[in-house]
């Protein structure tokens, strides 16, 4: 417990809801003794099967979760991008898992954190730049407060997945895998003074068919005239913080880029990938958002809108 290196404790990765009851007696216990400390649970993705889920819904698994568990922040992996005969693409149920986890955390008042894969295995092929900063920026796009990697090191264990190219490989050198994810993390850290402790108050989906279990977007954040984004939709969250409302766009296509076209009421304000605000001067902006990519804008200041 005092050793200095100790963040918190890891009870069990992916739990069935058959071990809840368990789980939440041990973590009880651990506070008891340590409550400077986190507990550190894992939960399923949302295409697990019903017998590990334990209810009729992947929502009530959550829900019978926060219950159960007296854990500080919610977590969960769901590893989107798979490959057959070589050919990619993303799980149907993927952002339908996001609005779950981001509409129980809100409801329990406690934080989430969410993953990106990092290593090859099985179905998960070698990821690219654009699909790690996808499944990043959609995570924070819709409020996560934490981001993941599976793995850092490629596991030693090949007679399951035969896991491969991970950030660290099997000699302890670094891979492509490792810069690609250092660039991404250098992005996340740059935009931290938006996404860090924001507020999400809307999450919704552009595009001609939008992801199952998502919202279409309805109507356009304030002081915003119009929207048209390209190729197969975007993500459209509009995050508070501080006084200040920022609109977050994501691409959703990993492979291509996306035109984005905004029309303003007043001058536009675009946060750049540095992190540093951009007055365009403008009250339009047409940008190309590269594959998986996001773009950033500051919508007004909620105590005295720059809008009129």
């Amino acid at each position: 417990m005092d050793h200095p290196a100790t963040a918190g404790y890891f009870l069990k990765d992916e739990p069935s809801a058959s071990g809840f009851e368990a789980l939440g007696i041990w973590a009880s216990r651990i506070r008891s003794i340590d409550s400077q400390r986190f507990c550190y649970l894992n939960l399923l993705p949302n295409y697990a099967v019903p017998a590990q889920l334990g209810t009729a819904s992947y929502q009530q698994h959550v829900k019978e979760f926060m219950n159960s568990v007296p854990v500080p922040f919610l977590s969960f992996d769901h590893y989107p991008v798979v490959e057959n005969k070589g050919r990619r693409s993303l799980r149907k149920e993927w952002f339908e898992n996001l609005e779950i986890i981001a509409e129980e955390s809100k409801k329990a008042n406690k934080p989430f954190w969410a993953f990106a894969l990092s290593v090859a295995h099985g179905l998960y092929p070698v990821p690219t730049l654009a699909e790690i900063r996808l499944q990043v920026f959609a995570n924070l796009a819709y409020g996560a407060q934490g981001i993941q990697y599976f793995t850092y090191w490629t596991p030693k264990n090949k007679s399951q997945y035969a896991y491969h190219n991970g950030p660290i490989d099997d000699n302890k050198k670094r891979t492509g895998v490792y810069e690609m994810i250092r660039t991404v993390n250098r992005e996340i850290q740059n935009l931290s003074g938006i996404f860090l402790s924001s507020k999400v108050v809307s999450v919704e989906h552009t595009g001609k068919e939008i992801p199952a279990g998502t919202h279409r977007l309805p109507k356009l954040p304030d002081g915003i005239k119009r929207i048209n984004t390209g190729g197969k939709g975007a993500i459209v969250s509009v995050l508070e913080k501080e006084g200040a409302r920022y609109m977050v766009i994501v691409n959703r296509d990993f492979v291509n880029p996306m035109k984005l076209t905004i029309k303003s009421r007043s001058m536009l304000e675009k946060v750049s990938k540095n992190g540093t605000m951009l007055n365009t001067r403008k009250r339009s902006s047409s940008v190309a958002i590269g594959p998986g990519d996001i773009a950033v804008y500051r919508l007004n200041n909620i105590n005295g809108s720059s809008f009129k």
